[in-house]
């Protein structure tokens, strides 16, 4: 998508009030996969908002991402029942296994940490790309990070 794309698609669905900021910053980063510093523009002036107000929004609501996502994002659960069952050893390990690799767009494997992942019979537990795995080891979890090099979904 380009900007005249954009700027037709915010033309359709929304009118020009600041109150649709927000939904705007959705639909960007449902379309994109994130905020480009180009789209917050053209929300900004679809909206005749000032960019710095724009920025402000987008960088406020953490489900909001500006930066362009990795490839892949791995959430290790390290909730109460996770964390009993070993969840934070699962992700201090694949953190080292990956090499302590910063989480940006310039990675291709993101590691996070999610405080509960509401699977707390499967524990401890990771989401790999949208899809949970339960009752995890660290050979389990790394065989299934391992195999997203160039293989897609584990």
């Amino acid at each position: 998508m380009d900007q005249p794309q954009l700027r037709s698609l915010l033309r359709d669905r929304f009118p020009t009030q600041r109150t649709y900021l927000l939904p705007a910053l959705h639909l960007v980063q449902d379309e994109l996969g994130h905020l480009p510093d180009w789209a917050l523009q053209v929300v900004g002036w679809h909206l005749r908002i000032p960019a710095s107000e724009v920025y402000g929004s987008a960088t406020s609501y953490s489900e909001l991402r500006i930066p362009a996502p990795p490839v892949h994002i791995v959430r290790v659960c390290t909730g109460a029942a996770c964390r009993s069952e070993g969840g934070k050893e699962l992700l201090e390990g694949l953190t080292a296994h990956l090499g302590n690799r910063p989480a940006d767009a310039a990675s291709e494997i993101a590691v996070e940490e999610t405080a509960c992942g509401f699977i707390c019979p499967m524990a401890p537990a990771a989401q790999i790309d949208g899809r949970w795995l339960g009752r995890l080891t660290r050979a389990g979890l790394f065989a299934s990070v391992d195999s997203l090099n160039g293989q897609g979904k584990p």
